[in-house]
């Protein structure tokens, strides 16, 4: 895709500070960024980081390098940007169907959500967690993929993640009661197992691939089973 002029650079006509189209400098800065996060998304997602240069992303979004580093010190910090974006966009997803089935005062309350619909509302938030990923590849790719292993620091980024839905987990399981170790120790496991599955789901749909792919209800009746099981014996 060529490059094409920004509308919100500044030009003679349009001075450093100016309100242009009605934004101001720094509502322009952000619009640039959004693009540009999108642009990685599309890019990211359908390419590969690897294949990816900082030039194919702008060209992308129609705007020129100097943006990108307006926003971005490099390929990888766009990464997080864009796999911090989708985890909060799929986190809400799974968030609002937990709290659809529950309703938010039980999503929300000291104790958890009650034993009898633990079963309902984990098929419902992790229902919305996998139809996110089937529903766009690119996410898909991104969260699975593509940000596992680029580099110690994103890494980190990675695991931050799984903590953050770990803990997720928990509020629904208990509520505000304080976890123990071991509680701890489960909800982060049961990440890492609904996690992999998904993995091996994406790869087997790889045109290359030589392993079977299970359809996405199997994969889901699985994490359910495996979801109820951990909340009577080391959630509660």
């Amino acid at each position: 895709m060529a490059s094409v002029p920004d509308p919100t650079a500044s030009t003679s006509e349009n001075p450093p500070g100016r309100r242009y189209g009605g934004a101001d400098p720094a509502q322009r800065r952000e619009r640039r960024r959004s693009a540009l996060i999108a642009s990685g998304l599309d890019v990211f997602g359908t390419d590969g980081y690897a294949k990816v240069s900082v030039k194919s992303i702008c060209d992308h979004a129609g705007l020129t390098q100097r943006y990108f580093y307006e926003s971005f010190a490099d390929r990888a910090a766009l990464l997080v940007a864009v796999y911090d974006d989708c985890v909060a966009f799929v986190r809400a997803a799974t968030v609002r169907a937990a709290a659809d089935i529950a309703d938010a005062e039980l999503v929300e309350s000291t104790e958890g959500v009650p034993a009898e619909r633990v079963p309902d509302v984990t098929r419902a938030a992790l229902g919305a967690f996998m139809s996110c990923l089937a529903d766009d590849p690119r996410r898909a790719r991104v969260m699975l993929v593509e940000v596992v292993g680029v580099s110690p620091e994103i890494e980190r980024v990675r695991m931050r993640a799984i903590h953050d839905w770990a803990a997720l987990i928990l509020s629904l399981a208990r509520g505000s009661r304080p976890p123990s170790d071991r509680e701890r120790l489960a909800s982060v496991g049961l990440v890492g197992a609904v996690t992999q599955l998904l993995v091996d789901w994406y790869v087997a749909g790889a045109e290359e691939a030589d392993t079977e792919r299970y359809a996405l209800d199997e994969i889901l009746d699985v994490c359910v089973e495996l979801f109820v099981a951990a909340y009577g014996r080391l959630l509660t």
